[in-house]
């Protein structure tokens, strides 16, 4: 997971701080599909734009670069590098996302 090396040049520490904030919306939303949720959607726009400024890094570019990794526990991203565009999804079944519901009162 690219979150877990240490960034030792501007484009990776730039890269690492969106990819940070990226995981910890994902982590807060509600949301089945992290790009349902609005901050996330935020986000990753905020990255995409980092990343049509200056080219992904080589590591970035190994990790997510036309295909899937790892941006956590149970998430997963990928850049398309022709179209600038980032997906990011849950690798969890629906009832082991971890998605809270209300019990019925009924005694």
């Amino acid at each position: 997971m690219i979150l877990t090396n240490t960034p030792t040049t501007d484009k990776q520490r730039a890269e690492h701080f969106h990819l940070v904030s990226i995981r910890f919306a994902c982590l807060l939303t509600t949301k089945q599909d992290p790009m349902d949720c609005e901050r996330v959607a935020l986000r990753v726009a905020k990255l995409e734009r980092q990343l049509m400024h200056s080219n992904p890094s080589q590591l970035f570019s190994s990790q997510f670069e036309n295909q899937a990794g790892e941006l956590g526990d149970n998430l997963a991203m990928r850049y398309n590098h022709h179209t600038g565009r980032i997906t990011i999804w849950r690798n969890t079944p629906l009832h082991q996302s971890g998605k809270v519901f209300q019990l019925r009162a009924s005694v």
